[in-house]
């Protein structure tokens, strides 16, 4: 197969289809391996969970109330300072994995929240966070889904992501990753902040 037919696969299947048949699988798969998001209900607790797979990176991420959030630093010790700072957040617990077989990076300074208005509202990162406790003298950063990182293939990381938004607040997730070298841009739709408890 030419070079030119390859572009029309991700990274990891171009470099299969160089070197064996095997990935014809792939081939044959990647077509039900939508970008499209895909919700789920926890019937317990009925908050949300969207997830989005594209180009072997997989993203979650899962409605958090201001009382799940309060309850987590409350438990951490930390003063009402803080709780009610990072409590006044639309927070969802992420989780973000590579299936990729090449490195995939990302960088959440380069994420963004679309709200109906057509607004895009910048999330809060990790690197934020540590901004505003550092002066409280805490550092919480270990609960904030790391800022910007490399996967190395079969890699994933968790924590929480943050927007300043509103309860109830819905809005499209644009974000982006890069993986052998290409930028990729996904949109996962449909997102609701939770309510406020």
């Amino acid at each position: 197969m030419n070079n030119r037919k390859l572009e029309k696969f991700p990274p990891y299947c171009r470099k299969a289809m160089r070197t064996s048949v095997t990935c014809l699988a792939i081939l044959v798969a990647a077509p039900l391996a939508s970008a499209a998001t895909q919700t789920t209900k926890n019937q317990i607790t009925g908050l949300l969970t969207w997830h989005a797979e594209q180009a072997g990176f997989r993203l979650s991420l899962q409605q958090l109330t201001p009382d799940n959030v309060t309850a987590m630093y409350e438990s951490m010790g930390a003063s009402p300072a803080v709780v009610t700072e990072i409590a006044s957040y639309c927070v969802f617990g992420t989780d973000a994995r590579n299936l990729a077989h090449e490195p995939v990076m990302y960088d959440v300074a380069n994420w963004r929240a679309l709200t109906p208005d057509g607004v895009e509202h910048k999330l809060q990162s990790k690197v934020d966070w540590l901004k505003i406790w550092k002066p409280l003298g805490v550092n919480y950063g270990f609960s904030i889904f790391p800022a910007a990182q490399t996967f190395q293939p079969g890699d994933w990381g968790e924590g929480f992501t943050t927007v300043k938004l509103p309860p109830l607040t819905k809005f499209n997730l644009i974000y982006t990753w890069s993986e052998n070298g290409q930028t990729y841009k996904n949109q996962m739709d449909g997102l609701q902040c939770a309510p406020n408890s």
